[in-house]
């Protein structure tokens, strides 16, 4: 960091370097205007220098009135230069306020953002970063702080931002990097206003699939999701089983229960899928302990499984009962059969197929009202995106051509994959741009575990902390983060025998907990990867002019869905009436 002493030497060297460019300025015109007169010129030095300033017609007897003129033009051009060439010095190499300077992101400003979309994306390949599109150099994150220029995020980035409510976390990130997303959109929310904000946008793009299990955005079902189709490999059925089991985990429960009854699902799932069965036949098996069924399937097709999974359940009854209700707790979801239809097969809708759509322009909404046993089955259908957008990028060189924005707002409640901290390591490098959304830190601690979040945290590579964070220990690790400046402290005595007067350097916190805590609304500080901590202006949707159609289309949706659950709890009261 610049030093007091270091800033001074530097104001002495910009004075001097200043004081010699003017000089040679003014001889140079100078001795323009002397030779259009036909005058000698003198001779270039720092004497003819002194001679003009001390006696101007001494130097140049002959031509006074030109050589003045032509000193005079170029002085002033040079002026000019000089202010402008400061201007810009100032802006990308001083900040006041001691965060990161413009050139210290600079990796983040548009013609460079432009050069990382041209080589990430199959459709920029052939296009100039200079002609690339605003949307399209990357994923949007603010304005530098006092410098006023755009920053973004590439598409092999992973992102994590944290903000209280009603900070912006809708209107000044989801929204904006789902509306510019240049291939398949995943999104999740517990609201509808992200829905109602870009489903008319997006449905020109692609094909948007709604699924919505409790009736965020009051959508009739029109479409449904081979779940068991997730089972066709034993890690793939083994992964659908962890999303529901994790919704019943708990840290203080003895983990045989919760192993045992994530046992018992792998089998169920790896029998249905033989079996050509589907989520009902699940069910069904699990209500009844005595069933045979799955597995006599098993042994017929995997007999090793099959051994294991009856070696689980094949034990005292009072066991085999806690590891069945255990097992029947976490997929208690699916015992609501306006659930169960999401996932069951209907010759009526069209069914979503995870593989076709990472490679498509269509959307995909995960809408979820809270936590619990229903999210499972979001997280399930997240993580078989997730699981399809790698194999697809590998099957590509390794990336997506066109890369997956997936928006995860109030993750931690509806959206949560066990491994998805460290799914983050690698998502960014196969062309799928995760981008979690949190309330807090804790909330994060609460979904993962410590070690879990801090994984996901230091996996992503652009971080966005917003206003509000009450969490002071977070705020102070974020304060240290932000780092320190050094100040001059002076000091003044007197005594009998005179007075002294002293000045000391010290070392200064450039934001205390306190004040990244009372940030302006509207602002948030950017911790990114090999940089330092910036703080940036965001950017809500509703300022872009490119964006000014969302407002009339959010409306029209939003009256939509007020229409839709008008006329959902009429037809409930005309049922309970009719009972």
């Amino acid at each position: 960091m610049m030093t007091e002493n270091d800033r001074m030497w530097a104001a002495a060297g910009i004075l001097f370097g200043g004081v010699a460019t003017l000089s040679a300025a003014t001889w140079a015109g100078a001795a323009t205007g002397a030779v259009l007169t036909g005058e000698d010129v003198a001779p270039a030095s720092p004497l003819t220098v002194y001679r003009m300033a001390s006696d101007w017609a001494s130097v140049w007897p002959h031509s006074q009135t030109a050589s003045a003129v032509g000193a005079g033009l170029v002085d002033l051009a040079v002026t000019v230069l000089m202010v402008w060439a400061l201007r810009v010095a100032f802006r990308w190499f001083r900040n006041p306020s001691h965060l990161a300077t413009l050139y210290q992101v600079r990796e983040l400003t548009p013609k460079r953002a432009a050069r990382t979309a041209t080589r990430l994306r199959a459709s920029l390949k052939n296009v100039k970063p200079g002609n690339v599109k605003r949307a399209d150099r990357g994923v949007l994150l603010g304005d530098h702080m006092p410098s006023g220029v755009e920053l973004r995020g590439s598409d092999e980035d992973t992102f994590a931002a944290i903000m209280a409510p009603r900070a912006g976390k809708s209107t000044a990130i989801a929204i904006p990097v789902a509306e510019e997303a240049p291939g398949p959109l995943l999104m999740t929310s517990n609201k509808p206003d992200v829905y109602a904000a870009t489903i008319a946008s997006r449905s020109m793009v692609g094909q948007p699939w709604i699924f919505d299990t409790q009736g965020v955005a009051q959508s009739e079902r029109r479409m449904w999701w081979d779940m068991i189709a997730q089972a066709e490999t034993l890690e793939g059925a083994e992964r659908l089983a962890s999303h529901f089991i994790t919704q019943i985990r708990s840290e203080q429960a003895d983990p045989f229960w919760h192993q045992s009854a994530q046992d018992l699902l792998v089998g169920l799932f790896r029998a249905a899928w033989w079996d050509g069965g589907t989520v009902r036949d699940v069910m069904q098996w699990l209500s009844d302990p005595a069933e045979q069924a799955p597995m006599r399937i098993l042994h017929q097709h995997e007999p090793v499984l099959a051994e294991q999974v009856e070696s689980s359940v094949s034990i005292a009854p009072e066991t085999q009962s806690g590891i069945y209700q255990n097992a029947r707790t976490a997929v208690s979801a699916l015992r609501d059969e306006r659930v169960l239809a999401w996932v069951m097969p209907d010759k009526n809708w069209p069914a979503f197929d995870p593989e076709h759509f990472v490679t498509s322009k269509d959307t995909l909404y995960l809408l979820s009202k809270k936590g619990g046993p229903s999210s499972a089955v979001v997280a399930a259908l997240a993580d078989a995106v997730f699981t399809a957008g790698a194999e697809a990028g590998e099957r590509n060189g390794g990336r997506l051509p066109e890369p997956m924005r997936a928006v995860l707002d109030e993750a931690a409640n509806i959206c949560r994959i066990a491994d998805l901290p460290d799914l983050y390591s690698h998502l960014g490098s196969r062309g799928i741009t995760p981008y979690v959304i949190l309330q807090s830190y804790r909330q994060g601690v609460m979904a993962w575990g410590e070690v879990g979040m801090d994984a996901m945290w230091s996996a992503a590579t652009r971080k966005l902390i917003g206003v509000g964070i009450d969490d002071w220990n977070f705020a102070q690790g974020v304060s240290t983060l932000v780092g320190a400046h050094f100040v001059n402290r002076s000091s003044h005595s007197k005594s009998k025998d005179g007075s002294s007067y002293s000045v000391s350097e010290q070392r200064e916190q450039v934001m205390d907990p306190a004040e990244i805590r009372a940030m302006r609304k509207g602002t948030a500080l950017l911790l990114s990867t090999g940089m330092p901590v910036a703080q940036i202006a965001l950017r809500p949707w509703y300022e872009e002019k490119a964006m000014a159609h969302i407002g009339p289309a959010m409306e029209n949706e939003e009256y939509a869905i007020t229409k839709r659950a008008v006329a959902a709890y009429e037809e409930r009261k005309a049922a309970r009436r009719g009972r």
